[in-house]
């Protein structure tokens, strides 16, 4: 709280009363994934899910949003131990394009509210715990939402990416392991956090896991491939040619240098380790802020049709344009036909702007 006023996230946590425990790891995850095998796991997992809400918002004809996903390390044990709830896993396998296995950990009040609008209802009236039209209702879902997902990794890897049918089960991980297959309880996984909203009706948190070899492979086939090192032979060339230079040595006019397009240096960025081209057509959340004020939630709740809400901000200044919550320029308020539209006027660098999809 600043100013005595209280953030959006802070007024989430005092309502939903969220902890922080499904994130938290005694695990190095820089120990075992380089920070850009990170950010492309998450970008992987961002497009796919992405995709994946749209199909389950057709389904359940509600607004599904799947964002900010968190990648972090754990094990089947620390997982049990941060959900110690009844829950849905969703296990996918990758046959073609990819080899591996995936699993979805999904809280059983989210699977419930998934399988009621399925069913056309209101996603309220819920029964006590998953029966087994609810669970063949929700393993539908998952099936359309894992195709959905598959096809945008098509799309992103460049080749075909299919999956087997997903399978579910109900398990109550209070007591009973993640999963029947052989992974130990004590071996390091790849664990990746989605933020799961359905309209009005959920606001959770879904659990991506995979094993560390399979999501290493992920990114190794998505990053373009290393240049092979010609070093070795640059060398040979220069010192033969040093040979042949001593040997019959050449007589050359100097010119004055007269720069041209060609010869100029292409203007590059220092934007780190961030590879561009792998996340050059995701897709932002861009916003132009007017303007703001500060005040009471009892005000808020005063307004009404023909109140007047004076801003902070006054006539003629730039206006601040937003991509997912970072400001990257300032411009003016102009008419495109019969849209508003925005004039840039400042602009930050572009490492900031990149530093946007974050």
């Amino acid at each position: 709280m600043s100013d005595g006023v209280m953030t959006q996230e802070e007024l989430d946590a005092l309502l939903a009363e969220h902890t922080s425990q499904e994130t938290s790891s005694d695990l190095d995850i820089n120990a075992h994934l380089t920070a850009v095998e990170q950010d492309a796991l998450a970008e992987i997992g961002n497009i796919s899910m992405g995709s994946a809400a749209t199909a389950l918002s057709t389904l359940v004809n509600r607004k599904v949003r799947i964002t900010v996903p968190k990648v972090y390390l754990s094990t089947p044990a620390k997982i049990t131990e941060s959900y110690p709830v009844p829950c849905i896993v969703v296990n996918v396998g990758y046959i073609v394009g990819l080899e591996g296995v995936n699993l979805l950990v999904i809280h059983e009040h989210d699977a419930l509210v998934i399988g009621n609008l399925m069913m056309g209802e209101d996603g309220t009236n819920l029964p006590a715990e998953l029966d087994e039209l609810y669970l063949s209702a929700v393993t539908e879902a998952m099936n359309m939402m894992m195709g959905s997902a598959s096809t945008a990794m098509s799309e992103l890897f460049v080749r075909q990416i299919d999956i087997s049918p997903p399978s579910t089960a109900r398990r109550n991980l209070a007591h009973d392991p993640l999963t029947d297959d052989n992974l130990p309880d004590d071996e390091a996984v790849v664990t990746i956090a989605f933020r799961m909203e359905i309209e009005d009706l959920v606001d959770s948190t879904i659990l991506q896991i995979v094993k560390i070899d399979f999501a290493k492979d992920m990114v190794k086939s998505l990053m373009p491939p290393e240049p092979e090192p010609k070093v070795e032979m640059e060398e040979l060339s220069a010192a033969a040619e040093w040979v042949d230079l001593r040997s019959h040595p050449v007589q050359t006019q100097i010119q004055p240098f007269a720069p041209t397009a060609s010869s100029r240096p292409e203007v590059s960025h220092d934007l780190g380790n961030i590879n561009v081209d792998l996340i050059r057509d995701i897709p932002v959340q861009v916003r132009a802020i007017l303007g703001r004020t500060k005040m009471a939630i009892d005000n808020i709740l005063r307004l009404g049709p023909g109140h007047i809400m004076e801003l902070e901000s006054l006539h003629g200044e730039p206006i601040e344009l937003f991509a997912n919550e970072r400001l990257i320029a300032r411009g003016e308020v102009v008419v495109v036909g019969e849209q508003f539209g925005v004039r840039i006027t400042e602009i930050a660098t572009p490492k900031d702007r990149i530093g946007s999809i974050r």
